[in-house]
Order: structure tokens, then sequence, then C-alpha cells
């Protein structure tokens, strides 16, 4: 079954699938393939990354002093033009010829889940020819029950109204978002429905169908999710909990990620203190986003 990725969208990778060194070098400058998770429960945890291309939202920001952000992998979002379709099982080979002493896998986007059928495929391969531990990064607007026999941390980043692009957002972008994806972003980013089915995937059904009543929550011990919310000002933290966790049962204060906005280390900086404070006052945890320490804004990092 066939997948659409991004260009180069299985990296960092320095073989072929039958083993043989590439004729380019990864984008992290190292010699051999990996880098490393750089958000979340998973930070600094070794990996591989499988980039989907297209999105069902255009994601746009403007920092406190004014600066516009938005998507930091634009190529596979805003602006999805260079495609590559890769047979799922083919992805596999690929991921199978790099990992080395690498046991986690990350399938992100764009948004992987507007390809249902392709990421039930890959996910399954993954899983049942390599068993290595996946994660899906998604923005929690879209459920596929398949999925979840596979995965083992559901990533997800709801959008908050800082997220929506609008016309003076739009002023400050070379690449202006259609007015039908600044509808559609407004109305489809806050998904409850969809975010709790997330949640109790990870729960055991005692947990969440009152099959034992009195008894606390128990996660299932292979199955993880994390909220992980971008921080443009000090507010957001009254929509998350009004907006989003007042209406979801079973999340833990470690479940919730408070992460900067900003796609480079100069916009990073304006909001990480911020954020930081934030994630103390509250009892939440921060994530920074260590690919960009590392690698600026390189994509296939």
């Amino acid at each position: 079954m066939e997948i659409k990725l991004v260009k180069n969208g299985i990296f960092p990778v320095t073989r072929t699938p039958d083993g043989h060194p590439l004729d380019r070098a990864a984008d992290t400058g190292y010699a051999f393939p990996g880098t490393l998770q750089g958000e979340g429960k998973l930070v600094g945890i070794p990996v591989l990354f499988v980039r989907t291309s297209g999105c069902n939202l255009r994601c746009t920001w403007i920092t406190e002093t004014g600066k516009v952000s938005i998507c930091d992998t634009p190529y596979a979002s805003h602006y999805p033009l260079e495609v590559e379709v890769m047979d799922t099982s083919e992805v596999v080979a690929v991921i199978k010829a790099n990992l080395d002493q690498i046991r986690h896998v990350i399938i992100s986007g764009g948004e992987p889940t507007i390809q249902p059928q392709p990421l039930v495929e890959l996910a399954r391969g993954l899983k049942k020819s390599l068993n290595v531990h996946i994660t899906v990064e998604t923005n929690g607007v879209l459920f596929i029950p398949e999925l979840v026999a596979h995965v083992d941390l559901f990533s997800i980043s709801p959008k908050l109204k800082s997220s929506d692009p609008d016309t003076k957002k739009n002023r400050l972008l070379d690449h202006p978002v259609e007015q039908n994806y600044i509808r559609d972003h407004r109305k489809f980013r806050r998904n409850l429905d969809t975010l709790q089915k997330y949640i109790n995937a990870c729960m055991h059904k005692g947990s969440y169908y009152g099959d034992e009543p009195g008894s606390p929550p128990q996660r299932k011990s292979n199955k993880d999710f994390q909220l992980k919310f971008v921080i443009t000002r000090k507010t957001d933290i009254d929509e998350i909990r009004q907006d989003f966790l007042d209406h979801l049962s079973f999340v833990a204060p470690e479940d919730v990620v408070l992460m900067p906005v900003g796609g480079t280390p100069e916009l990073l900086r304006e909001s990480m203190d911020m954020t930081a404070r934030l994630a103390i006052q509250h009892g939440f945890r921060f994530t920074p986003r260590l690919q960009i320490d590392l690698f600026g804004d390189t994509a296939g990092t």
C-alpha cells in the first residue's frame, strides 16, 4: 500500500533498503543514522522519523513581539509541494536497514491520520517486522480505531485559538493561508470526542466503562499519550484548562506538555522562559525543542 511522504521523508538515514551507503549525507551531519526525539515525554531518546505529507490544519501563531510563526514543518503542512510516494513495505525496509541500536520510530507529519489506511499498514508493518516502539504525532482531529493496536505513544498536539490563521496574520506571511483552510482550521481544530478516544485507548476498559465501580483508572502498560500544547501567551493556560482539560477524563498533570512556540532558535527564545514558568506554576510538563537547539530549523533532523 502506498503512502505519501515529504521528500526524503524517512530520516535521518545513511543506507538504502539493501544496506548500501546513500549518495547523500544525513541532514544531521552525522555519518550514522538516527537523531534524538526533541519534544515531549521521550525527549532525548534515539529515534528514526517517518514524515508524511499533507495536513488538515494551517497553524499560524503570532508571538508577543508580533512575529509570525507557522508550523515548524511547513513543507509537510502549509506548502506540501515535494511529495515522495512509497510502498509501506519499502518504508519498513529502509527503517530496518538503518535501525542499528535505535528502538523508537516516530510517524509524524504534516498530519499522518489524513492517510488512515496507509498509516495503519505502516504501523502494523513496523510493529510486526521490527517490534519497535511507535509514536504517532497527531493534531487530534481524527481517530483511527485500527491504529491503536500498533502504537505505543499517541503524541497529540491539540490546537489553541492562538493557532487560528486569519487576515491579520496572513498579511505577515509570504504565502497567505487560503480562505477555505482558515474556515476549516477554526471549525475542526478542537475535537474533544476524538481526544477522549485517544485517551481511552490507553486505559483498561473498566476504567472508563464503569465495570469496576470505585476503582481508580488504570493505564495500560503498553500504551501512553501526551497532550502537547504550543504556548504563545500566558492566557493560553486558561484555555487549556477551560476548553480542554475540564472536558477530558483520565488526564494526569504529567500528560500535559507545554511547548514554546517557534521553529527557529530566535523565536523559541521569546517564549521559552514564559512557558517554563507556566509549567512549574501549574504542575505540567515542559518540553524543549531539542532538535532546534541541535540543528536549527534544518529539515530531516
